[in-house]
């Protein structure tokens, strides 16, 4: 990733759209709807911001891929499933967790949905990814876009696949591994060490 970009490429399109719209309202029709215009165009600059993150690379670590708040942690049949919610608020570059191939194993148009709802992980739009032993599922939410297929090639860990807005994704792995994370904990994708294998 680049040190020098600042803004997501996939955030241009909807900053230009908000600041164009906006300008013509501020000239021809309301000066406070088009400032107000003007505002929700800093924030969508805000919200597709481009954090440079430093990876300290190690094969040992397993590294959150997106930021976010841990909601929950279920364990079932042998597996740790991590819940975490990213917000509006969030970075929203979605990272390789380790060094693997990554592959598709589900991609589903469908809707925007409140993401903790039964009806939102069966009508919500969303993207289960396999990095040799870990799983990402990726359920958007209410504010996300629509979310781009990603690639299936081999990723360094920290490596961007995608970007992200709103929703949850669940990250399932072995229940043999020795969790760092708990309820509540905020992460930091490249950055906090979910586990150590």
């Amino acid at each position: 990733m680049k040190k020098n970009s600042y803004i997501l490429k996939e955030g241009y399109k909807n900053i230009f759209i908000v600041f164009g719209v906006s300008l013509f309202i501020k000239l021809f029709v309301s000066d406070f709807l088009g400032c107000a215009g003007m505002t929700l165009g800093i924030f969508l600059i805000y919200m597709y911001r481009n954090n440079y993150r430093h990876v300290f690379s190690n094969t040992q670590n397993v590294l959150a891929p997106i930021d976010g708040t841990i909601t929950a942690i279920d364990n079932t049949n042998g597996k740790y499933k991590i819940y975490c919610k990213v917000g509006l608020l969030n970075n929203h570059v979605l990272r390789a967790p380790i060094d693997a191939e990554l592959k598709i194993k589900k991609f589903k148009h469908g809707l925007n949905l409140n993401p903790n709802t039964y009806k939102a992980s069966l009508y919500n739009e969303q993207i289960v990814l396999k990095f040799d032993d870990i799983k990402l599922k990726i359920i958007s939410g209410l504010c996300n876009s629509k979310m781009k297929r990603p690639k299936e090639t081999n990723v360094s860990q920290g490596d961007k696949i995608g970007v992200f807005i709103d929703g949850i994704v669940i990250i399932t792995v072995s229940s043999k591994n020795n969790l760092l994370v708990n309820i509540g904990d905020k992460v930091t994708s490249a950055q906090t060490v979910l586990f150590k294998k």
